[in-house]
């Protein structure tokens, strides 16, 4: 067993995942082929995007991964497993799932994040003045959207610290 410093100091990880009943779990896998074959397309050119917004500032990943989960959801439930086990975009879907919904806190984030990105575009590289009218529109739409008709998350069960002292290790 190894002894070093670094494995005595870890905290115990706690599960405050939410099972889902069998009635919700269940996906509704979709009969046409050609409809399947084109959600799995849909939900792999998501995925790619969601991958590539890791990387470009400004893409938005969580609601393209969010999308992928969806498109699979309906058209393979091999690929909609290997989404949600994934270590980085699973948890972000999980979650959302979890809370059924994005936090205040998040949705201000989403949005800062997102004003930030439209103002640089808007004013530092884009020159033409009807393209930043364009930019600027479509940033107050998706504000809008992002606060109003993004679900707002559930709280997480666990509220107090006293409760959190409570779980099972």
């Amino acid at each position: 067993m190894d002894k070093s410093p670094i494995n005595r100091t870890r905290l115990p990880v706690h599960d405050r995942s939410i099972p889902l009943p069998v009635e919700e779990a269940k996906l509704e896998i979709e009969k046409n082929r050609v409809r399947r074959w084109l959600y799995i397309l849909g939900g792999t050119v998501s995925l790619a995007l969601a991958l590539l917004g890791i990387i470009v500032p400004g893409l938005p990943v969580t609601p393209l991964a969010l999308l992928a989960a969806i498109l699979y959801a309906r058209s393979s439930e091999k690929l909609y497993n290997r989404l949600l086990n994934n270590r980085i975009l699973g948890p972000r879907i999980k979650s959302y799932q979890r809370r059924k919904g994005v936090t205040r806190r998040g949705k201000v984030g989403i949005i800062a994040f997102m004003t930030m990105m439209v103002l640089f575009s808007s004013f530092v590289v884009i020159k033409i003045i009807p393209l930043r009218i364009v930019i600027l529109s479509l940033g107050l739409i998706g504000m809008v959207v992002v606060w109003f008709f993004v679900p707002t998350a559930k709280d997480d069960p666990v509220k107090s610290p006293e409760e959190k002292a409570q779980l099972p290790s």
